[in-house]
Parts: C-alpha cells; structure tokens; sequence
C-alpha cells in the first residue's frame, strides 16, 4: 500500500481531507450543517435548538470517524463502540443506525446500560463504501441527549 495522502500524489482538493485505504485513498469532505459549528476536524456541535422537542431531536454534537477493513474480516466483527464519556450511574443509551445500513450489512447491540457497539453482521463480499448515521440517545437524569456518529466504512481487497 501507497500513502498518496502522505506523499501528495492525490487529487483531493484543498476543501477535502484525504484519507488511505489499502491500496487507495479517498477525498473527504467534513461539513457542518446549518445551526452547527465546526469544533475540530471531525466534530461539529449545535449551536442553539429551538425548543425543548428540538433539543431532544437533534444531535448536540456530530462527530466523523474512518474506518477501513479487508473483505476477509471475520464476521459478526465489532467494528464501533460508542457511549458517554464520563458515564454515570442511571444512564441508559439507545443506538440505531439512521442512515447507509439499507443492505443489513450492520447491526448494534447494547454492551451494557451505557456503552453499545456497532458490529458487521454479515460479510462483504467486493470492496465496497459505507457512511453510516449511528445515532445514540442518552437517557440521563430525566432527559434524553442525542449524539450522531457518521462513521465512513471503507471495505477493501485482502492483500495476499
């Protein structure tokens, strides 16, 4: 494998990160939407809601990750785990995958009361690229907070 983003010989452009896949490279491009701004490279939080149902519906922070995987990973594989940090007593958390998991190649399971795991269920065949939405509501002290982890998933060739 050739580090293009590391040697420059990318084509990404100056608004895009670049980032190395076995054999490869992809551009990315980290926006946040509107009512959001961006607290480091990969976090956008909330500015303002609107009202309390706004403010239980929306994400209070939006954070990217990247992950890259070989086709011959060995499935169920826990590819994600995500919960509160510090976690408290009394917390409860509810993970669902919002968006990208329309063939049923992901699921989540609930670890314990505050920390889940999103896991590839079943294999992938050809190389092939995810975006997931995962979203985790937290149950703490009477109220709900929700945060969304968009998760790009990079499945590519095994190396021989």
């Amino acid at each position: 494998d050739i580090d293009e983003c590391a040697i420059g010989t990318h084509n990404c452009s100056t608004a895009e990160t670049c980032y190395n896949i076995q054999g490869s490279f992809r551009c990315l491009s980290f926006e946040c939407p509107s009512n959001y701004r961006k607290v480091s490279d990969m976090r956008c939080e909330r500015i303002s809601c609107f009202n309390y149902l706004d403010c239980q519906n929306t994400p209070v922070r939006i954070t990217y990750y990247q992950l890259n995987f070989q086709t011959n990973i060995v499935v169920p594989a826990h590819i994600f785990r995500i919960g509160p940090s510090p976690a408290y007593a009394g917390d409860n958390i509810i993970l669902t995958i919002t968006k990208g998991n329309e063939e049923s190649y992901f699921s989540t399971r609930r670890l314990n009361s505050y920390t889940g795991i999103v896991y590839l269920q079943r294999q992938v065949k050809e190389p092939k690229d995810f975006l997931l939405d995962v979203e985790m509501k937290l149950w703490r002290q009477g109220t709900y907070t929700t945060f969304l982890a968009k998760i790009y998933i990079f499945i590519t060739a095994h190396a021989y």
